[in-house]
Order: structure tokens, then C-alpha cells, then sequence
């Protein structure tokens, strides 16, 4: 099962479509299995079905050009019909098991963590990744977590040998991630920042 290093969030107020598939072609640049490590989620809420539909179809096509992944925010019938790679749930979604029953063994499944007793009730529920937020300071997220909660995290799941992914979210830039990386997530996720087609790395040192 892949970990995305980076996955780019959709907010089509915040960064438009045109945007967001330009800075996904930017990262055509890397090698495949880099680009392999990109994942964008299609989220958008606010939008109809039929336009959530339609933007989900453009991002399919786009991600599956660049080799990189696509995931679906909680809604299931639309990650089936797009031939999505996986989804992402929050605290109000179906349970993962119920989600690989529908989608498959093999479909990537990320939960939404809002604090580390979360991440391990996500490990526990066969959750592939834990998406960990708010890391840094966004808007209407709360009071953020900061570095130290991806540190508890990582140490409580190597002592209860749980093999999830972490995923850190919230507040997140090119300049904050590889604190993240080094502080012990596998991947980082964002809606706004602009990566510049390059895969965030660990701080050197």
C-alpha cells in the first residue's frame, strides 16, 4: 500500500482549479516514483454532486496522467463511481471496515485525527493512515497540536507495534513540513501552500 508524501487537499475557494492543476503538473518534473508519492483529495463539500462529480473526473484524469494518486473526502458512492484510489473519513464517516467492504482490500483508507488517542483507535481500526491535525495554526481548525503531539504519536504507535501511516495536517507549507517529517510523519497534507513540484523532505542534519 502507497503513503503519500504529499497530498494537496481541494478548496476551490482557496486555491482554484486552475491553480491546483497547476501545481500538480509541476510536479511531472520528478520521477515516477516520486511522483507515485503525490496524492490529491478531492474534498470541496460545498459543491453539488453533480459539480463534485465533475471536478473529481478532471482530477482523475489529471492525477492519473502524472502517475500520482486520488482519494475521496468520506463520500464512498463517489470514490466507486470515479475509480478513486481510496478515501479519507472523518469522525462522522462509516467505519474503515465498512469502507474496504464497499471499496476493497485494497483501496487506501485515511481517518481524521484530532489528537493521538485518535491516531491509535485509527491504527486500531485498520486505518492505513491517521491524518493528524491541527499541526500548526488554520483557520477555524482550533488550538493547534504543534510537533510535539506527531512526536507522542509516533512513539505510542512503535510501543504498541501499530503500522499506520501519519499523515500531519493543518497549517502546513514547504517550509513547515520536513519539522514534520523529522518530528515523525511519514507524509504531510495541505490545502493552500504551494509545494513548487517538489516532494517535502526531512531537514538535513
Amino acid at each position: 500500500m502507497f503513503t503519500p508524501r504529499l497530498t494537496l487537499i481541494t478548496q476551490a475557494a482557496d486555491v482554484p482549479e486552475p491553480v491546483l492543476l497547476a501545481r500538480l503538473s509541476a510536479f511531472g518534473a520528478l520521477p515516477p516514483e516520486a511522483r507515485a508519492r503525490v496524492a490529491v483529495q478531492l474534498r470541496d463539500p460545498e459543491l453539488s454532486g453533480a459539480a463534485l462529480h465533475a471536478f473529481g473526473r478532471r482530477l482523475r484524469d489529471a492525477t492519473a496522467a502524472l502517475g500520482a494518486s486520488f482519494l475521496v473526502n468520506d463520500r464512498l458512492d463517489l470514490a466507486l463511481l470515479l475509480g478513486a484510489d481510496g478515501v479519507h473519513l472523518g469522525r462522522r464517516s462509516v467505519a474503515v471496515a465498512d469502507a474496504r467492504a464497499l471499496l476493497g482490500a485494497g483501496a487506501f483508507v485515511s481517518v481524521a485525527c484530532h489528537g493521538v488517542d485518535d491516531v491509535l483507535r485509527a491504527a486500531e481500526a485498520g486505518a492505513d493512515a491517521a491524518v493528524l491535525s491541527p499541526i500548526f495554526a488554520t483557520p477555524g481548525k482550533g488550538p493547534p497540536l504543534g510537533l510535539a503531539a506527531v512526536r507522542e504519536a509516533r512513539a505510542r504507535l512503535a510501543a504498541a507495534s501499530r503500522n499506520v501511516a501519519l499523515l500531519a495536517l493543518g497549517g502546513i507549507d514547504a517550509a513547515s513540513a520536513p519539522a514534520c517529517l523529522e518530528a515523525g510523519a511519514d507524509g504531510v497534507a495541505a490545502i493552500r501552500a504551494d509545494f513548487g513540484g517538489a516532494l517535502p523532505a526531512p531537514r538535513a542534519g
